[in-house]
C-alpha cells in the first residue's frame, strides 16, 4: 500500500506503451491476515495484466478454493481471459475464450466427415477408430484455432489452409 500509487503509475505507463502485462499473484499464507486490505491491489492488478498466473496455494488463501475453472470464472474472467494455473506438480492449466468453439468444434466435425469421405453408409456400418480420430482431430483443430482469438470464428489464415486441404482431398479422389 505505501508504493501502490507508484506502481499502478507504473503499470499505467506500460499498458500505455503496449507492454504485456503478466500478474504473478503469489499470494502466500505469510500474508493471509493482510487479505481484506490488500484485495483492492490485488483485483487491480489483475484489471492491469493481460495475462493472470498464480498457484493453487494463492488462491487457497485468497479466496478458499482449488478448483481452476470455479476460480477462473468467479475471480478471474472478469478482468482477462488468459489465466494460467499451476499447483505444483500437478499438469499447469491454461483456460482461453471459449467463444465460439463449441460452433466450430461441430464445424469441424462436418469438416472432418467430409474430408475423410464419410458417408451415411460409413456411419450406419460403425467407423473405425482411425476415420474417428481424423473426425475428431479436425473438430479439434477448429475449436482451438477460434480460442486463438477474441473473434467466435476461424482466422483467414486457417480457413484457407482448410480449403486448401478440402481441394486437394477432392482433387485426390477424381483421379
Amino acid at each position: 500500500p505505501v508504493i501502490r500509487q507508484q506502481v499502478a503509475g507504473f503499470l499505467e505507463h506500460a499498458r500505455n506503451r503496449g507492454a504485456i502485462l503478466y500478474y504473478d499473484v503469489n499470494f502466500r499464507a505469510s500474508h493471509e491476515h493482510e487479505k481484506i486490505k490488500l484485495m483492492s491491489n490485488i483485483m487491480e492488478n489483475m484489471e492491469y495484466a493481460d495475462i493472470v498466473r498464480g498457484s493453487s496455494e494463492d488462491f487457497a488463501i485468497l479466496y478458499n478454493k482449488t478448483d481452476a475453472e470455479a476460480i477462473y470464472k468467479s475471480q478471474i474472467s472478469f478482468y482477462t481471459k488468459k489465466f494460467i494455473y499451476t499447483s505444483g506438480s500437478a499438469p499447469v492449466i491454461l483456460t482461453v475464450s471459449t467463444i465460439g468453439a463449441g460452433d466450430n468444434f461441430n464445424a469441424g466435425v462436418i469438416f472432418g466427415l467430409l474430408k475423410h469421405g464419410i458417408t451415411r453408409e460409413h456411419i450406419d456400418n460403425g467407423l473405425t477408430e482411425e476415420q474417428w480420430d481424423g473426425i475428431i482431430g479436425c473438430a479439434m483443430r477448429f475449436s482451438a484455432n477460434v480460442c486463438k482469438s477474441i473473434n467466435n470464428y476461424v482466422d483467414n489464415e486457417f480457413a484457407n489452409a482448410m480449403q486448401r486441404e478440402m481441394s486437394d482431398f477432392i482433387e485426390e479422389n477424381n483421379k
